[in-house]
């Protein structure tokens, strides 16, 4: 019989002991993302990366308590993923590169036809900046998809996974897909948006076609 309050006594403090690491390593990703956001300098890439994608969802709540943009913690981890996978991205070849835009990228009036294995079918209407940019792509045999959701690039994939990927999007999706490719140890390199939202959203296309055909 006494051996049933010492176990719990020992459950107690190593649920303490935890709350506090947790804490403290808490605390410790706030600092960094400080530091980066005052000196526009990532320190400690891989580490900092490991720490913002363990705590996450706490991270983000504890960033917008502080009066901060929730979107900073994936700006972030993007910019961190950029960082370190970009020399992979860059030392692929062109042709094996594939581009992939969100489905609010298009045009309210876009009448192009939506399939879940090719994502939008896009007829080069001109009504968005996609129907130029997939132009030059079909001149460079570069393969372009326009995706309904973010499961949709898991698909692309599995039908060309010696692609490295270029992909465009808000922060937070393009945080998710960057973290599932990473994972995959797929090349990879992610712009965001310039401006956000449901529908007809807008990216620097300039940079999305040097990006594309930047070699190193």
């Amino acid at each position: 019989m006494n051996e049933l309050p010492s176990f719990f006594s020992v459950l107690g403090v190593v649920f303490v002991i935890l709350i506090f690491i947790f804490g403290v390593l808490l605390l410790i990703s706030i600092v960094l993302i400080y530091s980066i956001l005052r000196k526009k300098k990532i320190i400690f890439p891989r580490t900092t990366l490991f720490l913002l994608d363990t705590l996450y969802y706490p991270l983000k709540r504890l960033v917008v308590s502080l009066n901060l943009d929730e979107s900073v913690v994936d700006k972030i981890e993007i910019d961190i993923r950029n960082k370190i996978l970009k020399n992979e991205y860059f030392s692929s070849k062109i042709k094996d590169r594939i581009v992939v835009f969100p489905y609010c990228l298009r045009s309210v009036e876009c009448k192009a036809h939506v399939s879940p294995e090719l994502g939008v079918n896009c007829i080069k209407c001109g009504k968005c900046k996609i129907g130029n940019f997939k132009e030059i792509c079909d001149e460079n045999s570069i393969k372009v998809f326009i995706a309904p959701g973010g499961s949709f690039v898991k698909r692309v994939l599995k039908k060309h996974p010696k692609s490295s990927v270029l992909l465009v999007a808000c922060h937070v999706e393009l945080n998710e897909m960057m973290r599932i490719l990473s994972a995959k140890r797929i090349p990879e390199y992610g712009i965001l948006l310039e401006k956000t939202g449901c529908i007809e959203t807008d990216v620097d296309m300039e940079l999305v076609k040097d990006k594309l055909f930047e070699v190193r």
